[in-house]
């Protein structure tokens, strides 16, 4: 009983994986060749396909991006392609779809994406239905891997340049990275031969701090990790180009003393009154009351820093000072040299940066004027102008922003420029403003997007489908009874890779009779939709006062939809409340008509001087008639695209008294009731005109005479 069902098992497990095998050859057997193109590179799965071989069968399909929101066109190649009818590409959250899939040629399908967060979804892919002739719907998947070029350097730009460094003193260099966000920071001291080194963030920038480990002259290459790999020599590797440096170690002649403080604020010449308060490693040749000149050369004459007085020292193996400022330091300019006199005794290094005052902050928009309105949008990059004292020395960071470049070029000791780029997806309700560590007091404020959008993200049904309300040039016929009228407001449709915001909407409602006269006035100032959930910012925006995005119309009007008369029309205004908003706001008018193809009615008229046949007679005995009186149920017939325009011909049945209003004893004059049947043309005529002189053509039976007969003649039509 055991081996049976341990051969069952293993039977089961043999068909699921020739099922599973038979499925992908399956979808294989239609997708000859896959590309994925970008602005300078093309790649293809045929020729640079990485065949996996722990999962037979399995090719990664690998591109080259340089921009995180850089937008790729891929073509899909078939095979066989005479048995697939369609095909569809499954959205996902790797990727958003900018062109749906679309037949280009016989065996070609060509869509657009934008891969979401390149650097930090690693391995994304795409899914894919196939529809084949039979019925049979097919998915296959395409893994990629997304690789990209990443170089990094010393900010300073001296590659050959032989750097100093003392034995136990940490250094740190500045390093510049086309692609930051694809290094991966660890902030680990990583060991090489000659040194340790590790990778860090601060203020936003990237350091490597290198700590050597003996006195020597040696050059090392350092490799950094990354997130998406580079492929080199046709390899992928997850990490940099070597960053060669050249190293001079030095014996530590001069005590390196360190200071609990990175940074010092130098508020200007008044700041030197008190002095600034400053602990520095313990040394027992460091003298106490003592006033030290720091400079930035060990040689005589360097220019004066600052002046270390030493106070006291402390439980904690530091000595407490008091630092006067007279110039300005940073880390990348070299040590800072403690002497006593002209004689250099110790060496250390820290940070002296301004105490600017800021008088005015600016915006700039492209195409716009400078404006003191701080407030920006998600996604939006803009320029800002810092204006006021001493602000060459400034390093403004903001709080949660990353991505900033300074303009050195137009950097005065009254004005700094500089432009931010803000995330669109940014979480924050404000940036605040640092000058280094120092919150200054200003912020820039985030505002969501407000701007009107054309109104294709509307649809209106009437009964015959939804249209969309931007494409609606003309009025709207329909000539069925309007069970009602259902404005429809698409919220995943509002924003995209441009964002528009909250939609504040009027609605604006008219019936007006077949006559013209106004039956009835409507309208709604508080329609706010907001964006849906494929919006980047659809959890940031408020919802509290967010209305239905369906809206029908009959639940504004008294007289419903499906109760108007023949020709009425419904006059839609929809329009965005201007003062909502700064830009040029969008108004749409819709008309729509209960329009008909015939209307039935009851013609009464009065023909004379008929000539009737009747068909028991050879000749046309009976002559011209008299006056006679006709009561017909008639159709007349509208003129397509317009509006209550009839044709000039109906047709009816009814009755027919000839010679009804002949009252001569005459025993010749032929009286008769007649059931009859009329065409009818009428000579053109206003709508509402109820007097009219047509032509009638028709026949009928006689009930007098027993006989059939048929009548041509003018007369005189009464409609009500």
């Amino acid at each position: 009983m055991h081996s049976s069902l341990r051969l069952f098992f293993v039977i089961s497990i043999l068909v699921f994986c020739i099922t599973e095998d038979v499925f992908a050859q399956k979808a294989n057997f239609f997708i000859k060749d896959i590309d994925i193109i970008a602005d300078t590179s093309v790649t293809s799965l045929s020729v640079h396909g990485i065949h996996d071989r722990r999962r037979r069968g399995e090719i990664t399909l690998p591109f080259y991006f340089e921009d995180i929101e850089q937008v790729f066109e891929v073509r899909v190649y078939l095979k066989n392609e005479e048995k697939i009818t369609d095909l569809k590409l499954i959205h996902a959250n790797d990727f958003k779809v900018i062109e749906e899939p679309l037949s280009v040629g016989d065996n070609v399908y060509r869509f657009k994406l934008q891969f979401v967060e390149t650097t930090k979804n690693t391995k994304p892919s795409f899914v894919m239905n196939l529809w084949t002739i039979d019925g049979q719907e097919i998915t296959y998947e395409q893994k990629l891997l997304p690789y990209t070029n990443t170089v990094v350097e010393i900010a300073d730009k001296k590659i050959s340049e032989v750097r100093e460094l003392y034995i136990g003193e940490e250094k740190e260099y500045e390093i510049l990275s086309n692609r930051r966000d694809n290094l991966r920071v660890d902030n680990i001291w990583h060991e090489q031969k000659d040194l340790s080194w590790r990778l860090f963030e601060r203020d936003n920038k990237l350091y490597i701090s290198v700590l050597p480990k003996f006195v020597n002259t040696f050059s090392t290459e350092i490799l950094f990790e990354t997130l998406i790999p580079n492929i080199i020599n046709g390899k992928k590797k997850y990490e940099t180009m070597p960053l060669a440096l050249n190293f001079k170690v030095k014996a530590p002649r001069l005590t390196y003393l360190a200071t609990d403080k990175n940074e010092i604020v130098y508020e200007g010449p008044k700041s030197n009154e008190e002095g600034i308060e400053l602990q520095i490693q313990q040394n027992r040749k460091l003298q106490l009351e003592k006033t030290y000149r720091i400079e930035n050369q060990e040689e005589k004459g360097g220019n004066l820093i600052a002046e270390l007085f030493t106070k006291r020292n402390m439980s904690n193996n530091k000595t407490l000072c008091l630092l006067r400022v007279y110039d300005y330091h940073t880390l990348q300019d070299g040590y800072l040299y403690i002497k006593d006199g002209d004689d250099a005794k110790f060496i250390t290094n820290f940070n002296i940066i301004s105490k600017n005052i800021i008088e005015s902050i600016e915006v700039l928009r492209p195409g716009r004027n400078w404006t003191s309105n701080l407030s920006v949008f998600p996604g939006e990059t803009v320029s800002l102008k810092f204006s006021g004292k001493q602000m060459q020395h400034a390093r403004y960071i903001f709080e949660g922003l990353s991505n900033r470049n300074i303009d050195s070029v137009n950097t005065t000791m009254e004005m700094q420029t500089m432009q931010i780029s803000v995330p669109l997806n940014i979480s924050q309700k404000e940036l605040k403003i640092y000058n280094g560590n120092e919150f200054t007091g200003h912020s820039i404020t985030i505002t969501e997007k407000q701007s009107p959008k054309n109104f294709d993200f509307v649809t209106i049904d009437c009964g015959d489908g939804p249209r969309i309300v931007s494409q609606i040039e003309k009025p709207i016929f329909y000539p069925k009874a309007i069970t009602d009228v259902i404005l429809k407001f698409n919220t995943e449709e509002i924003d995209g890779l441009q964002l528009y915001g909250k939609q504040y909407i009027t609605l604006d409602v008219r019936v007006i009779g077949p006559q013209g006269q106004l039956i009835e006035l409507a309208r709604d100032e508080n329609i706010v939709i907001c964006p849906g959930e494929t919006s980047p910012r659809h959890f940031n925006y408020e919802k509290n006062n967010c209305t239905d995005p369906l809206v029908t119309l009959n639940k504004y009007l008294g007289i419903k939809t499906h109760r108007f008369e023949d020709w009425t029309k419904l006059e839609i205004y929809i329009t965005h409340q201007k003062d909502k908003y700064s830009e040029q706001s969008y108004q749409k008018k819709i008309e729509i008509y209960a329009s008909r193809r015939s209307q039935f009615d009851i013609d009464l008229s009065f023909p004379a001087g008929l000539l009737v046949k009747k068909a028991n007679e050879d000749d046309i005995s009976s002559g011209i008639s008299g006056i006679s009186i006709s009561a017909i149920a008639q159709f007349k017939f509208f003129k397509p695209g317009t509006i209550g325009r009839v044709r000039p011909y109906r047709i009816g049945v009814g009755s027919i008294a000839l010679n009804a209003f002949n009252l001569s004893d005459n025993e010749d004059i032929d009286r008769d009731l007649g059931i009859v049947a009329l065409g009818s043309v009428h000579p053109l005529q206003r709508p509402g005109r109820k007097l009219s002189l047509p032509l009638y053509i028709g026949f009928g039976y006689f009930l007098k005479a027993d006989t059939f007969f048929w009548m041509v003649g003018p007369g005189i039509s009464v409609s009500f």
